[in-house]
């Protein structure tokens, strides 16, 4: 029987949003979303409407560089979604061309959504860039031409970095891009404001036709049918990956295939000080940075904090966000010592010893310094540039 690559493609795509809908109500019931999340969007609804009839006083503080940097990372989000299962290795394999249909047709529905968004993200913005930063609607226009565009390449590059093994090398490099781009796209907004819009045009078009063939052309090997697969698995499950990592207490232990780790090969040690309340660190350490979910998990809350501080103008309510995060944080380490002596035997052996609530403590105040200073650093480095550029 011939299969038809719309359908199957079709029945994939439902398939998915019913399983995503089904863990969204695993944590949001009826009562959650009818008495918290229709009245949010109300809310959210209403506070929209006001910004058209009057813009609120905060926006005066915030420079253009803020919405446009918001805008970059809209386009930095997102991947390639093939809807691939395990299955097809062995059912779809012979029928190339019907798993070459179901793989483009994956990714133009990735760029569709793409675009929703970053369409979104301009409308959430557009009060603001008409009425305060006064913008013109042609300039608007080429700007989410432009924005577009660099979605698609932001596609293209993701994809091909989530080859790469190291996790260090693969962070650093999407922090490189990341930066270059954003300071292209600064580049072309000055083109913009000179009112040059056919180059944006142009440099747009060309971004996107080669960013889309190559994208293709990379997605049509059957080589990384195996890659294709594992990152649709990923997707699929990020947002249960999610959940487990805002709750430490239902984290699902990742599984190392390694035989080796990759950080402390040979157990060397941190401490030279060898004492019980040592030994509980350096192993809680070990543990951490050895883990990519918990590793994941101190990082993303961190990142997440940095840019709510950079973002938010008023000092007032930085402080607010750096005490929340203080306590968030403190909670979050203490939870995650304590399942962590769950699963190691060591740890478990020695829970009521008085050098191990000592070194609970301790440990706990060492990794809360460190996101502190790290939070406060990150924020010190965006004031100086900031103030460096005169914006």
């Amino acid at each position: 029987m011939k299969v038809n690559s719309r359908k199957l493609f079709f029945s994939r795509l439902i398939k998915n949003w019913r399983y995503q809908w089904n863990v969204f109500r695993s944590i949001a019931d009826w009562t959650v979303i009818i008495y918290i999340l229709v009245p949010a969007v109300i809310f959210c609804g209403i506070i929209y409407r006001s910004w058209w009839m009057e813009l609120p006083v905060w926006i005066h503080s915030i420079p253009f560089i803020i919405p446009f940097f918001f805008l970059s990372f809209l386009a930095w989000i997102g991947h390639i979604h093939t809807y691939l299962v395990e299955a097809d290795k062995v059912f779809l394999v012979k029928q190339l061309d019907l798993l070459w249909k179901l793989k483009k047709l994956g990714y133009y529905n990735s760029f569709f959504w793409k675009i929703l968004v970053m369409g979104t993200g301009f409308l959430w913005l557009l009060p603001f860039l008409l009425h305060y930063y006064l913008l013109s609607w042609q300039e608007i226009l080429v700007l989410f031409v432009y924005f577009n565009a660099l979605q698609s390449c932001f596609l293209l590059l993701k994809y091909h970095i989530r080859k790469i093994a190291s996790i260090f090398q693969k962070s650093f490099i999407m922090f490189f891009l990341f930066l270059i781009f954003t300071w292209f796209s600064q580049w072309i907004y000055r083109i913009v404001a000179n009112q040059y819009y056919i180059p944006v045009y142009v440099i747009s078009g060309i971004i996107l036709i080669l960013s889309i063939f190559f994208s293709l052309k990379a997605l049509r090997k059957i080589g990384s049918l195996d890659l294709h697969i594992e990152m649709e698995q990923e997707r699929k499950t990020s947002m249960v990956q999610f959940i487990y990592l805002a709750a430490p207490e239902i984290e699902k232990p990742v599984i190392m295939n390694r035989k080796k780790p990759r950080t402390f090969k040979n157990s060397k040690r941190i401490f030279k000080k060898r004492t019980p309340s040592n030994g509980f660190i350096e192993l809680f350490i070990k543990i951490i940075l050895r883990n990519s979910s918990y590793l994941y998990g101190y990082f993303m809350l961190i990142n997440s904090t940095t840019w709510a501080m950079i973002i938010v103008p008023p000092l007032w309510l930085k402080i607010i966000i750096f005490i929340g995060f203080s306590i968030m944080m403190y909670g979050w380490l203490i939870s995650l010592w304590n399942k962590v002596c769950q699963y190691h035997p060591l740890m478990k052996k020695y829970m009521e010893s008085d050098d191990f609530f000592s070194a609970r403590k301790k440990g706990v105040m060492v990794m809360i310094t460190l996101a502190l200073g790290i939070v406060l650093f990150f924020n010190y480095v965006a004031w100086y540039v900031i103030k460096l550029v005169g914006i």
